[in-house]
């Protein structure tokens, strides 16, 4: 327990004392993700960072569209990134986030030919924003990131019942941005 204990104590030291490397004024680029729990699938993500308040703080502005076989959802929302630095020009950060979205499902059919249609809705989330990124000497960024969120959906089920439907999902996505003062 002892070990542990100082394990713990030692990494909440080295967490405190690491210093942000100058991370840019203004980022702005692309984010491919694929959803690896949850339903919303693969898609693009359009992403625009800008630096706040401190040296190491960040929002991370963005809109995205995915899609699969049953859902497409559509989802607006910013995250607040902490951002530290690791070495030279990599970093890591975290952060809380919130948006809303828009969910469509498709018919699907549930593997006895009953087809099912459900209402498309306007959705609020919350969310967390964890990854690593590198910014390179000329003006490119790339970053790897994990995106748990917690969406709070009633769905009507197409036969009046509304269903409470709230979900965590978590993606995972790369991302590219131009990177400027």
């Amino acid at each position: 327990m002892k070990k542990v204990f100082l394990v713990l104590i030692i990494t909440v030291i080295s967490t405190l004392n690491t210093k942000a490397q100058d991370i840019p004024k203004n980022a702005i680029g692309i984010r491919i993700s694929e959803t690896v729990s949850g339903d919303y699938g693969f898609g693009p993500e359009i992403t625009y960072q800008r630096q706040v308040l401190t040296e190491n703080n960040r929002i991370d502005a963005n809109l995205s569209w995915r899609t699969n076989s049953f859902v497409t959802t559509i989802r607006g929302g910013a995250y607040f990134h902490w951002t530290y630095n690791i070495v030279d020009n990599l970093n890591w950060f975290a952060g809380p986030g919130l948006g809303a979205g828009y969910i469509d499902f498709d018919t699907i059919f549930d593997g006895l030919g009953i087809t099912v249609d459900r209402d498309d809705e306007v959705f609020p989330y919350i969310g967390a924003d964890f990854g690593v990124d590198y910014r390179f000497d000329f003006p490119l960024q790339v970053a790897f990131s994990i995106r748990p969120t917690y969406d709070f959906h009633d769905i009507d089920t197409g036969n009046g019942v509304l269903n409470d439907v709230d979900q965590v999902s978590v993606n995972v996505g790369v991302a590219a941005r131009y990177t400027f003062n």
